[in-house]
């Protein structure tokens, strides 16, 4: 039995459609879904997030120092004589006694001639990024002469935002002394730049503690 009947117009028309219908689920499903989502796992959004953060990060600790640095030009703090520790941890306490959480790392201190530095090295969580500032601002115009170097700030919170939360701050704090009228210096590490003898003619140089 053959089949031989010419299809009208209307039928014509209605299986074009339903091919093209039918080419675009199987375009649908095996290509532009695909592709769309291998474009999803190699969405950026949240690496853009994390840069943008970052940029404000760095951008408010440079705000910070700028301001920091205006405000105490004119100011130098007093040199006091080695061994002035319990004095300097008093300031440090009484300055970090708000915050949540502090700790200090000591370093031996180091003498250049007559100058003794004491390296600390801080970290401390304040409960927000002001008090944070006001915090190194303290510090900054404390009663003895130090000086603050890498200064790094953190938010606290999963959101990574330093505007709102609690921050956590790291840095290395250095207080100047002087040998001048010490009664005792045991303890301190020469700098071996300022310690240089000749012998046979030749310059030598060693480091050594009281």
């Amino acid at each position: 039995m053959k089949l031989n009947r010419k299809f009208s117009q209307k039928e014509t028309v209605l299986i074009l459609i339903l091919t093209f219908v039918l080419l675009g689920f199987i375009y649908y499903f095996f290509t532009y879904d695909y592709l769309e989502s291998q474009l999803r796992s190699y969405d950026t959004t949240d690496l853009d997030s994390q840069i943008t953060l970052e940029q404000k990060r760095a951008a408010m600790i440079s705000q910070m120092k700028q301001d920091i640095a205006n405000g105490t030009v004119a100011y130098s703090g007093e040199v006091a004589t080695y061994n002035n520790l319990s004095n300097e941890m008093t300031e440090l306490n009484n300055i970090f006694s708000g915050t949540s959480v502090y700790n200090f790392d000591f370093e031996e201190p180091e003498a250049t001639d007559s100058t003794v530095r004491r390296n600390i090295n801080i970290t401390f969580t304040s409960n927000s990024y002001a008090e944070a500032e006001k915090i190194i601002s303290s510090l900054y115009s404390c009663k003895y002469r130090c000086l603050i170097s890498d200064l790094d700030i953190a938010a606290g919170s999963e959101s990574g935002v330093l505007q709102s939360g609690p921050v956590s701050v790291s840095m290395k704090v250095t207080f100047f002394e002087t040998l001048e009228g010490a009664t005792d210096t045991s303890g301190i590490i020469v700098d071996s730049s300022s310690d240089e003898s000749q012998t046979d003619g030749t310059t030598s140089s060693s480091a050594a503690s009281y």
